[in-house]
């Protein structure tokens, strides 16, 4: 079976540079938070038909105009949200002998509470960064057919709130889709 290409859009090297994460933190963690900000949040803001046009064009290497200017905006919201990922992925570990943590002599390692912390800041930050990439998106949303064009089975963008709290918004992100029906029993 050949390997599947991945696409990711945004690089190691962007997060490192705009972030204060340690030049020395292992691809494998790191690689594995931007797969899933991109596959999974991302997804959310983008909807299932526009993220895989992107992927399409970065493949096809014909990436250009406002897709390109869509893939540059991308950059800080999924830069805040893996960080944000990463942070129990280099915390805590899942061993053989379980749940684990590292400790060194000349190494302090983070409360939980300290870990929840930073991943708070960096969330926020990611929220602001999604904010302003659905307003753009908003705005310019002629520009891409994708944003209209996903099917029932696939992961329609949601383009109006971008709060990732702990309180239930209703519904999709507390929008209603369609006329409300009244319940009866």
């Amino acid at each position: 079976m050949a390997a599947r290409t991945e696409y990711l859009l945004t690089s190691e090297d962007f997060i490192k540079s705009c972030t204060n994460i340690s030049d020395n933190l292992s691809g494998k963690y790191l690689q594995g938070a931007i797969r899933e900000a991109q596959e999974v949040a991302l997804r959310e803001v983008l909807g299932s038909c526009l993220l895989d046009a992107l992927k399409a064009k970065m493949a096809a290497k014909t990436l250009d105009g406002w897709y390109k200017d869509l893939v540059d905006r991308c950059q800080y919201f999924l830069a805040y949200t893996a960080i944000a990922d990463v942070c129990w992925k280099a915390t805590y570990k899942v061993t053989n002998f379980g749940l684990n943590k590292s400790a060194d002599e000349n190494l302090s390692v983070a409360t939980q509470d300290e870990v929840v912390a930073n991943q708070g800041y960096y969330s926020a930050k990611a929220d602001a960064e999604c904010y302003r990439l659905q307003t753009w998106l908003l705005r310019w949303r002629n520009e891409f057919p994708e944003l209209d064009a996903c099917a029932c089975e696939r992961i329609k963008s949601n383009l109006t709130s971008a709060a990732t709290c702990g309180v239930w918004l209703g519904g999709a992100r507390g929008r209603q889709i369609g006329p409300s029906k009244p319940y009866r029993k």
